[in-house]
């Protein structure tokens, strides 16, 4: 049963000879990116995608900043894995380690980047590593497509900024045995003097095992938008 899974993902790969692993202990993009100081704060309200309801309230900050620490702080609810008290960790701003804005508390190793490590307009990577949700499963391949879609001005309850607008398409194989063909598509908009995100969003979408041919199903759409910050 699980050696279906398995051998999807050299499909995945096909084609993508530059795919690469995060190995260094620095800056993704080091040119646009600073690096956050112990402090450092964004707070974001989330939004359901399909209706624009306003789900909850949460806020993120630096409590180290050698081997990125973050903490996260939770006001309402939210779609995603997300709750109050636990820890994002990255390697490097922003590869990230371990994160919860998905579905589950996943653990990615090698840390897989956030950001392209060049925000040029045009720029595309491919990106992969091994991740776990529960350490008693296996760990699945995760395969990220990065595109930097170009600049744009975009407004959030923070304010209006010039950002980097980046897309990135995330192949992976599920927990969930009756999952497959898992596609999320998720687009950042990076503001470096904000040196976080000022809106993030991902939805995705699957098909269940043994039934392809039936319609895909609906992740949530979960949408965060900047509503205040603080660095140094």
């Amino acid at each position: 049963m699980q050696a279906g899974l398995v051998a999807l993902a050299p499909a995945w790969l096909a084609g993508c000879v530059n795919t690469r692993q995060f190995e260094r202990a620095e800056s993704v993009a080091s040119d646009a990116v600073a690096r956050p100081q112990v402090g450092d704060s964004w707070s974001y309200r989330e939004l359901n995608g399909y209706n624009r309801n306003i789900e909850g309230e949460l806020r993120y900050t630096v409590e180290q900043a050698d081997a990125l620490w973050l903490s996260v702080e939770l006001e309402g609810t939210s779609a995603s894995a997300l709750r109050g008290g636990q820890k994002e960790l990255y390697a490097a701003p922003w590869a990230v380690m371990r994160d919860t804005v998905y579905d589950r508390q996943n653990t990615y190793n090698p840390p897989l980047p956030v950001l392209p490590s060049d925000l040029t307009p045009g720029t595309r990577e491919f990106w992969q590593s091994m991740v776990t949700s529960d350490p008693k499963e296996r760990a699945r391949r995760w395969h990220v497509q990065l595109d930097v879609l170009g600049e744009e001005r975009i407004a959030v309850p923070a304010g209006e900024f010039d950002a980097i607008h980046v897309r990135r398409i995330v192949r992976f194989e599920h927990p969930s045995f009756f999952r497959t063909d898992s596609v999320r598509t998720e687009h950042l908009w990076f503001v470096p003097e904000v040196k976080h995100w000022v809106k993030r969003e991902w939805r995705g979408t699957y098909r269940q095992t043994l039934r392809t041919r039936q319609p895909e199903f609906r992740e949530d759409w979960i949408v965060w938008e900047l509503t205040r910050f603080n660095v140094a």
